[in-house]
């Protein structure tokens, strides 16, 4: 038979035994746990002394600096170009109308080297420029020709990465053929310089 627990012994039985083994009469014996009480005693008050022993601490104040940021306003666009003069075209030979636009596209233009082509991609005018620059007119506008149809677009002009210098280009029609200019330089010139080359371009075919 399993014992039973003492939590489960009667009160009274419980405090008799305690009786018999400490000869304590019935009645004398203080119960050595008090009963629980639902009175919380005061609390004694914290000591003014030992509250000042504490430092204050406070949150401290925003710093200057973590003030918001105000919006820093868009950069400045770069100011066109000034545009050069066209050039003068007086003389009738076709070699020196090409020439002069050639020394015209040097001198005005940050640039390595300019060549004329007609757009079958020939040579016609070059200066510091290699052939194998002045073969790729021709691929280059039979490329562009289904671009043409796109109402909106204009595809007489543009600039290409070629190795380690970009080429921009103009093209012109007139009635004997298109024509073509390409100008090498570190970068792509600027299109309102683009649009005065296609002038100078123009105006140095035209008749031919």
């Amino acid at each position: 038979m399993t014992a039973r627990s003492v939590s489960w012994t009667d009160p009274r039985e419980l405090r008799a035994l305690l009786d018999r083994v400490t000869g304590d009469k019935p009645g004398q014996r203080q119960t050595a746990v008090r009963p629980m009480s639902t009175h919380t005693p005061a609390r004694a008050p914290f000591p003014r002394e030992a509250r000042n022993a504490f430092p204050h601490v406070t949150a401290p104040a925003p710093a200057a600096g973590a003030a918001a940021i105000p919006a820093q306003p868009a950069p400045a666009k770069p100011a066109a170009p000034a545009l050069a003069a066209l050039p003068v075209i007086e003389s009738d030979n076709p070699s020196d109308r090409l020439d002069a636009l050639l020394l015209w596209t040097m001198d005005n233009h940050r640039c390595s080297g300019a060549f004329i082509a007609d757009d079958n991609g020939l040579t016609l005018a070059a200066h510091g420029v290699s052939d194998a620059h002045v073969s790729i007119v021709g691929p280059l506008l039979s490329s562009l020709h289904g671009i043409r149809t796109v109402p909106g677009i204009d595809a007489t002009s543009g600039a290409l990465w070629l190795g380690a210098q970009m080429m921009s280009w103009v093209e012109v029609k007139t009635e004997s053929g298109g024509f073509c200019m390409g100008i090498l330089a570190d970068e792509a010139l600027h299109p309102r310089v683009l649009d005065r080359a296609k002038e100078a371009l123009q105006l140095t075919v035209r008749g031919l």
